[in-house]
């Protein structure tokens, strides 16, 4: 009993180490992105180290890094929960998103390359013939990455790819629930988008840019809105 227990030890020390706490927040993040982990529900520490065979250590770990992205909501001596879905944070990450795409794709414009662009007419169009809604989230969030990768500023595109990730909370939730039409025009918008950006049109791209980020802020509002009404 005592060697088993010993044993066990040592397994879990080695997972405490290297990539565990990453692979920990990976599979949370995922469950929350995906509404499994509704927003409110309380995260128990220990029985996430149980499911995953680590300890206590990378599990708080992995919290705190999905607390500092407003995934996760921390505690005093309380379990941490899934961060709520708040309207406001819908402002604000659409201030983030207005603030720095943009100005990103006005340095990125000069740097494309036959290849970057055809990266991302690909994505365009895998996004067309995808019926999958994880996967079509995904690939618009690349797609704006790649439009704005050739400016090399890969702290920003961080941040920006942060904000994706919360975006896509509020988007599953509707679309789960079957509310409205969150898609609009988005395949056109993007293609007009880069028409511009082939041509080396550089204002027009970001002014349509702009206006592309709002339409698609002002539809999930709408819709957000619109599910408040129904439950109040």
């Amino acid at each position: 009993m005592k060697l088993r227990s010993k044993k066990q030890a040592e397994s879990n020390a080695l997972l405490d180490i290297g990539d565990i706490p990453r692979l920990i927040y990976r599979q949370l993040k995922d469950k929350i992105l995906s509404g499994e982990l509704v927003p409110g529900e309380q995260v128990k520490i220990q029985e996430i180290a149980d499911e995953t065979g680590a300890s206590a250590v990378p599990v708080r770990e992995a919290i705190r890094m999905l607390a500092s992205e407003g995934l996760m909501q921390l505690r005093t001596r309380r379990s941490p929960i899934v961060a709520p879905l708040e309207l406001r944070e819908i402002a604000e990450i659409a201030n983030i998103r207005l603030a720095l795409e943009p100005f990103i794709l006005n340095l990125a414009i000069s740097r494309h390359t036959p290849d970057t662009l055809k990266e991302c007419h690909s994505l365009i169009i895998q996004d067309m013939a995808s019926n999958s809604f994880n996967e079509k989230v995904d690939l618009n969030r690349k797609f704006h990455l790649a439009l704005l990768a050739p400016a090399q500023q890969p702290r920003a595109l961080r941040i920006i790819s942060d904000q994706f990730e919360n975006v896509s909370r509020y988007a599953q939730m509707l679309v789960m629930r079957g509310l409205g039409n969150l898609g609009g025009n988005v395949h056109k918008e993007h293609l007009d988008i880069l028409t511009k950006v082939e041509s080396g049109s550089a204002e027009p791209a970001v002014q349509m840019l702009a206006e592309h980020i709002r339409s698609a802020v002002q539809r999930i509002e709408q819709e957000l809105n619109r599910l408040t009404d129904e439950q109040g």
